[in-house]
């Protein structure tokens, strides 16, 4: 098969009948004016991606940059970082900067740096591509005085660069070889793991430093983020079950974890609270780790859609401040062990049949998202949704792309936690980030009593 930037691949899984094709740079498009590029940064800023594209006043502000980059992107990875050479003549303003400048006037970068600026703007480059449902482009990103980088321009048609084109190209290659290899020997052996943050809460309705009780490692410890720049006082405790391939078996584990902060946390007056932002100024998350899986944006875009959007209509409205800091879509970082763990949920522990039905479900999507079609987050309108929590539009959204779970015959692997999670969605079930965990979790001092309590 002979491949061009200009066509865009059809990755079909061999042997699925009625699976739409997945598409690499389905929705690039070229730039043509400012109105077009102004439309672009807007987009990005509502994901939380700094650009100079200001809403209130409806036009790309002037901003003075100290660095240029270039960064070329091929799904999560970096094909090669450029820096623009500075001439005592220019003036880098964002209306001389709206182009992608010629080649000569950049210098290649060869390995990656490991200064700070560097991997802020590799960072905000991958960040930036997935968030316009791209799979490859060149980024231009301006370092302003200050250090925040800022991004101008994302060019999804990359052919446009003589040099850099035939780079994309043999990503585009290899990218298809390893599609089909994975698709035709097709493995589900993956293995799942989580950490999990809540926090300590007394009578007064104060944060307690989660640091008081528990140590920094171990299956029940401290989240590394502290306060009052002394790092000894870490406000967020920390789940850190042992990994399962089954999650019945991570059930356990997460159960397990939490047995273990019971027992260093004796104090029964101190509540404890799950969700997303349950006492202001301080989001937490509920973080999924895969192994043994291939991280890719296709795979990424199938948690945002088929899970991220499903916790999303049971959460309570106390954590939207949480978005688009945190919790942006396609949230992920790679791990030691070879895989990545997925960031973009709140803390899901808020009771054990939502903590079975997102492990359970997690465990459905990553070892079946090549048989799934339904991409609503193309939609800017599902994106806004998204970050606004706005659950009427979502609803019927989140209840079409359930029918399609139904469908895949490894639902019913899973069904004794899945179905506990489809009531929860046609009861229109909201968390309260109020209530204490422990309750639902028969924890001490709620363990004598029934969950009904």
């Amino acid at each position: 098969m002979t491949t061009t930037l200009t066509e865009f691949q059809e990755l079909k899984p061999a042997s699925s009948v009625n699976t739409s094709p997945f598409v690499l740079n389905k929705l690039a498009q070229r730039i043509e004016n400012r109105q077009e590029l102004e439309q672009q940064l807007a987009r990005l800023q509502f994901h939380g991606i700094a650009t100079p594209y200001k809403e209130k006043e409806k036009k790309i502000i002037q901003v003075k940059y100290q660095n240029i980059y270039l960064v070329a992107v091929f799904q999560q990875k970096i094909l090669g970082i450029f820096q623009q050479i500075k001439r005592k003549s220019d003036n880098w303003i964002n209306d001389s900067l709206m182009k992608t400048a010629e080649k000569n006037k950049f210098a290649s970068l060869e390995k990656i740096p490991r200064k700070l600026e560097h991997k802020r703007v590799t960072g905000l480059a991958i960040r930036a591509v997935y968030a316009l449902n791209l799979d490859y482009a060149l980024v231009k990103i301006g370092v302003a005085v200050g250090t925040k980088p800022y991004v101008l321009n994302i060019n999804s048609l990359p052919e446009d660069n003589e040099e850099l084109a035939p780079l994309f190209e043999k990503k585009i290659l290899d990218f298809i070889e390893k599609w089909e290899n994975k698709v035709n020997n097709w493995s589900k052996a993956t293995i799942l793991g989580a950490d999990l943050e809540f926090m300590l809460q007394g009578n007064n309705g104060k944060l307690i430093l989660a640091s008081k009780y528990l140590p920094k490692k171990g299956l029940a410890g401290c989240d590394q983020i502290w306060v009052n720049q002394d790092r000894t006082q870490l406000p967020l405790a920390e789940l850190r079950p042992l990994p399962a391939k089954e999650p019945r078996d991570l059930v356990i584990n997460i159960y397990k974890s939490m047995v273990v902060a019971s027992k260093r946390i004796k104090d029964m007056d101190v509540k404890w609270l799950a969700g997303a932002l349950p006492i202001k100024g301080y989001p937490i998350g509920g973080h999924i780790h895969f192994s043994q899986t291939w991280l890719n944006s296709f795979l990424l875009r199938a948690l945002d859609n088929y899970l991220a959007l499903m916790i999303t209509v049971f959460e309570d409205k106390q954590g939207l401040a949480r978005r688009p800091k945190y919790g942006f879509l396609g949230d992920y970082r790679e791990q030691f062990h070879g895989g990545f763990e997925y960031r973009t949920l709140p803390s899901w522990i808020v009771s054990p049949e939502l903590a079975k039905g997102v492990i359970a479900l997690a465990k459905l999507i990553v070892e079946n998202y090549i048989y799934l079609e339904q991409n609503p987050l193309e939609e800017m309108a599902i994106q806004q949704a998204y970050y606004s929590g706005d659950k009427a539009v979502l609803r019927p959204v989140v209840i079409k792309l359930w029918e399609e779970l139904k469908e895949l015959k490894d639902f019913s692997l899973y069904k004794n936690y899945l179905q506990p999670l489809e009531n929860l969605l046609v009861n229109e079930y909201s968390w309260d980030e109020t209530k204490d965990i422990r309750i639902r979790w028969l924890l001490p001092p709620y363990h004598k009593k029934t969950k009904s309590s």
